[in-house]
């Protein structure tokens, strides 16, 4: 009779400690599927911002060219921060893999994410305007108009680019540039910097991880771009960097002849 109630004292204990456990189980289960699918958009984000800053490479630094390369990769996630459009959209995609649905997509992610998602961090203006020189495009011609037979003659009217061709034959030595010696070589890297607003979707660990980064982010300019999108619940920002070396000479976007009142530095 006395083992009887021993057993039964310990299945009585056994319940309050369930009730402890459990739902401290049923967290943790949860926080390690959120930081798994975190990885996951972690891992898109730095593929995308290598494929912006290759594609910056070959387009002469362009950001727009960049930031639609980034955009187009980051839709793989299918998530942006209005849950809602984003199911929507994914699940046409899913379904019937058309362009029509992949450009719908990529518009959703491109309006949810209105905030600059490319910055570039090098070269700097500085340097820009330490190693431009004035660079003339070939331009297609036929007949008598190109000189010495051919297909391509110069153009008549140059624009600003840091040279990337011939570096063994042009001066090598380094100049100071903001207090740094920088080489020609150096000033053909081109370094990129992406953000992205990761909309966290587990329920209980979406709430903690981001209560948690609030206390300690609170001040952070990407911290501030998600939390003043539209429609947006459990934002954060991750972030991507990536060097390249250029392929094109670097160009001061949209006033390129001038080479002074640049969009992309």
């Amino acid at each position: 009779m006395r083992n009887r109630n021993s057993a039964v004292a310990v299945r009585g204990q056994a319940m309050p400690e369930m009730l402890i456990v459990f739902p401290l189980a049923v967290i943790i289960i949860m926080a390690v599927i959120q930081f798994g699918l975190l990885y996951r958009a972690k891992a898109t984000l730095n593929n995308a911002t290598f494929l912006a800053a290759r594609a910056g490479s070959l387009d002469h630094g362009f950001k727009t060219r960049m930031t639609n390369v980034f955009l187009e990769r980051m839709a793989a996630l299918a998530k942006v921060p209005d849950n809602t459009i984003s199911r929507t959209v994914s699940s046409t995609y899913v379904n019937n893999p058309s362009t029509v649905s992949l450009l719908a997509l990529e518009t959703v992610v491109r309006t949810a994410n209105s905030y600059p998602v490319v910055e570039i961090l090098f070269p700097t203006k500085a340097v820009f305007d330490t190693f431009a020189v004035p660079y003339k495009d070939l331009e297609s011609c036929s007949g008598s108009a190109c000189p010495g037979g051919g297909a391509f003659k110069l153009g008549t009217s140059s624009v600003m680019q840091i040279p990337n061709n011939n570096l063994d034959a042009r001066i090598q030595a380094p100049q100071s540039v903001g207090g740094q010696q920088v080489s020609l070589e150096d000033a053909n890297l081109l370094s990129i910097r992406t953000r992205f607003c990761y909309a966290l979707e587990v329920p209980i660990a979406n709430f903690i991880i981001f209560r948690t980064m609030a206390v300690y982010q609170s001040t952070d300019i990407d911290w501030r771009y998600c939390q003043a999108l539209p429609n947006t619940k459990f934002a954060i920002p991750i972030v991507g960097h990536s060097i390249v070396r250029m392929q094109s000479g670097f160009r001061c976007q949209d006033d390129e002849a001038a080479g002074q009142s640049c969009t992309n530095i």
